[in-house]
């Protein structure tokens, strides 16, 4: 790139949306604006239910990023979450267009082309198109075979779908806010970006981004995804657990949850059991003015214990039981709730680490926890698809391969007499 491009994020979640504008460089991606912490309305377990006060939120958080970086948004990428979304795996085969040739882009574009064309429903859409692992005449374990020669090449892919009323819905949002959608971007995937390293990815992990409404899951093993899902419940279930268990309101129940996660105690059974200390809740407009931890321990544990327990189901669902040695990684805003790493140690039996993102300069004092790990992430992905040149608007068609094909063979028609 030969000069400054703008990009810009978007994470619409469940609890916040946050907002983040970034000047990308040939060198590095410079933070210009932010605006991290805006309520989320009209979204629930990452899907709209009221266009409206969606529509409001969003705008809210934009204006107060521009604002900051003193310039215009015109298109932005989007996360997309939710439990309508869905993962696959997929093989394709094409034979390389001049036998014995070097094997080009067009050669991988159409590969991957063929790997996507499975049997989805019509209310399904493609959201990514992940290479996972390319054999070039039988012999496997290659990441990029440009430049190769080769008869045939295959590809194996990681898919991730979601419902298309779904996909519609949230990009009309962001439509009425009169910025165009770039792309669509799992939030596993995006996160993934800002908190994994390249280690972790190769060895096998299991990111865990926990937010509000939603706990999305993405596995990597050998470098690449291999397995996503997303599970319907997040920090609010915490917080209206202690609701419950304190007769309090959810506000007062958040406050008293982030008191506690602030403290960061990371107890072993036998250590809660003798803890009798009280945490002061006389801000928080209760009837009493103490909690014994130990009521609110037991209180977190048992929602945490049940996310976990979920997650072991998800992980032995998708047969990567023992193929994580790099264990689990905790990001997103409830990563940072009380005991979350030793209940997680506790329920899965693998190392635990808590995920803050990277990769991006400037302006990150508001941005550097793990609940900003998604939209930094989506700029850091961004900035990828801008320098490789493939990047596609959202609505030229879900197909992005095909498109680029397309693209490539009408470039080639040009030369033509």
């Amino acid at each position: 790139m030969s000069k400054e491009k703008i990009i810009t994020a978007i994470d619409i979640g469940s609890s916040k949306i946050s907002t983040i504008i970034a000047a990308l460089t040939d060198n590095k991606i410079s933070v210009i604006g932010v605006s991290g912490n805006v309520p989320s309305q009209g979204i629930k377990k990452g899907n709209v239910v009221d266009i409206d006060d969606a529509v409001q939120a969003i705008s809210n958080s934009l204006e107060r990023a521009e604002r900051m970086a003193g310039v215009s948004v015109s298109s932005a990428f989007v996360t997309i979450n939710g439990s309508h979304l869905e993962t696959l795996n997929s093989h394709g085969v094409v034979a390389v267009s001049h036998q014995g040739a070097e094997i080009t882009n067009e050669d991988v574009a159409r590969v991957t082309e063929a790997a996507q064309a499975v049997s989805l429903p019509s209310t399904r859409e493609i959201i990514h198109v992940i290479p996972r692992d390319f054999m070039v005449d039988g012999q496997d374990g290659i990441r990029d075979p440009i430049g190769m020669s080769g008869i045939r090449l295959e590809v194996e892919t990681n898919i991730i779908h979601g419902s298309a009323t779904a996909m519609r819905n949230l990009a009309k949002c962001v439509e009425q806010v009169g910025v165009e959608v770039e792309d669509m971007v799992y939030v596993g995937v995006a996160s993934a970006e800002a908190v994994l390293t390249d280690t972790e990815k190769d060895l096998g992990c299991l990111l865990v981004d926990v937010g509000g409404g939603t706990t999305s899951v993405i596995a990597f093993h050998e470098g690449s995804p291999v397995y996503s899902d997303v599970l319907p419940i997040g920090g609010k279930h915490i917080t209206s657990d202690l609701a419950i268990g304190l007769r309090a309101h959810m506000e007062a129940s958040e406050s008293i949850k982030i008191k506690l996660s602030e403290e960061r105690e990371s107890l072993s059974p036998l250590e809660r059991d003798m803890n009798s200390e009280d945490l002061d809740v006389s801000g928080f407009g209760l009837d009493m003015e103490k909690v014994p931890k130990k009521l609110l321990y037991g209180i977190i544990d048992a929602r945490l214990n049940e996310i976990f327990s979920l997650i072991a189901l998800e992980i032995k669902k998708a047969d990567l039981q023992g193929k994580l040695p790099a264990g689990l990684i905790l990001t997103g805003g409830a990563s940072l709730t009380s005991g979350i790493e030793r209940i997680a140690k506790y329920v899965l039996k693998a190392p635990v680490r808590i995920g803050y993102p990277k990769g991006v300069t400037g302006l990150i004092d508001e941005i550097e926890g793990p609940a900003f790990a998604a939209t930094v992430g989506e700029v850091i992905y961004g900035s990828r698809l801008i320098r490789s040149g493939s990047l596609l608007s959202f609505e030229a068609g879900r197909g992005k391969i095909g498109n680029i094909l397309s693209r490539l063979l009408e470039k080639a028609k040009s030369f033509l007499p």
